[in-house]
Parts: structure tokens; C-alpha cells; sequence
């Protein structure tokens, strides 16, 4: 069962496209637009030989303002805990540049270097992101999930969301991304991961966008 799964979830990533309306789930505000690939990934062992299911997803942040644009992203480390059954948890990660192609590659988990090996060893603490996005250019970044699949059934989905951004009833709770406080300059961001969806989600609070005055 868990190489059909892995199969499965390799067939759904293939032919991946800023087109693709099934598999992707595009925002654009004030000239940013947020575009999350379908989930790649599979299943893995730790040391004491429990079985954990893990998630790549591939998102594409494009700046089509005229000003440059700060791309700032922070997650715990921690566990966060599914809703609305809060017995039920998921850790969520940046994938580090260094292993992290810059170009899109719709291959084996997009692409990221030993990305098995470094979802079984990953640190346990906070990971993040600074760069900036020239106007007209595009930044790519990789967000990782793993969870326990007791209790659990399902795929999975997840999207980047500018804050207060309606989302896709099939996968999310209908006003279930927060509004946040948005500055004159800011977006504020949320990643939203739904586990056997619409049935389980958590929305993670992970960072802003800021354009240059």
C-alpha cells in the first residue's frame, strides 16, 4: 500500500504547469502572484522504524509590481496541530537552498538533492527565508510536510495565501485563512496544508511581503 501511494502521488505531479488549474492554486494581489505545485514525496522510516508520510510542495512567488519585493518566511519546527481533531499533528519546513534547484524540474520530488535523506535527519528547529524578488522575476522555494498517517487518510493539499484570501472549498474551511494586519507596504502570508481534505487543515502563519517604498 505505501508504494501505491508513493506511485499515486508521483502520477498526480506530473505535467505540472502555471496553466494547470487541477493542480495549482493561483493567488495574485497587488502584483504578487502565489502559485503552489501538487504534492510530491512518500513514505519513511525513523530510527526506531515508525513509519512517517512526508510532502513536497513547490511554490512559486512572482513579482509582477514595479518595485521590488521582500520575501520574509518563518516556521516553528514544532509540531502544529491539525483541526478541527487537535490529536493530530504535522511539522512543516523550508527545504535550505543549498539542495533546492532554482529552476522548475518535474522530476523525482522536484528536483532536491537527497530530499528523502534530509526529511528523515532535518533539523528540529525553526527554518526561514530572506530574499528579495526583482519586479518581473520569479523566486521558487520547496515547503515540506510530514505527519503520522494513523488516523489519517488522503493525499493531501496545501497553498500559499495572501492573507485574507478566500480559499478553495474542496481542500479548506470557507473563511478559514485569517485577515491578519496588513501594513500600507505588507502582504502578510499563510500556509494552509489540508490532510485527507477537506477533513483535517491546519492554516500557519509563516510570513509577509514587503515592497520597497
Amino acid at each position: 500500500m505505501r508504494t501505491h501511494w508513493s506511485i499515486v502521488l508521483l502520477v498526480l505531479a506530473i505535467g505540472c504547469s502555471w496553466t494547470d488549474k487541477a493542480s495549482h492554486h493561483p493567488n495574485t494581489h497587488r502584483g504578487i502572484a502565489l502559485q503552489t505545485d501538487a504534492p510530491r514525496g512518500g513514505v519513511y522510516a525513523d530510527t526506531s522504524g515508525k513509519e512517517f508520510e512526508y510532502r513536497i510542495f513547490r511554490v512559486h512567488v512572482k513579482n509582477d509590481s514595479t518595485v521590488p519585493a521582500e520575501l520574509a518566511m518563518d516556521f516553528p519546527g514544532g509540531p502544529i496541530a491539525l483541526l478541527p481533531d487537535t490529536d493530530k499533528y504535522i511539522s512543516v519546513f523550508l527545504f535550505p537552498d543549498d539542495i533546492s534547484p532554482d529552476t522548475a524540474q518535474d522530476v523525482f520530488n522536484y528536483g532536491i538533492t537527497g530530499s528523502e535523506d534530509y526529511v528523515r535527519t532535518r533539523p528540529s528547529g525553526p527554518t526561514s527565508l530572506r530574499t528579495t524578488v526583482l519586479p518581473g522575476e520569479a523566486h521558487i522555494l520547496y515547503i515540506g510536510v510530514v505527519f503520522s498517517p494513523e488516523g489519517l487518510d488522503g493525499l493531501g493539499r496545501a497553498q500559499l495565501f495572501i492573507g485574507g484570501q478566500k480559499p478553495d472549498p474542496s481542500f479548506f474551511p470557507e473563511g478559514s485563512v485569517p485577515t491578519g494586519t496588513q501594513k500600507g507596504n505588507e502582504l502578510d502570508l499563510t500556509f494552509g496544508i489540508s490532510i485527507d481534505p477537506p477533513e483535517h487543515y491546519s492554516m500557519v502563519p509563516c510570513g509577509r511581503i514587503a515592497f520597497e517604498k
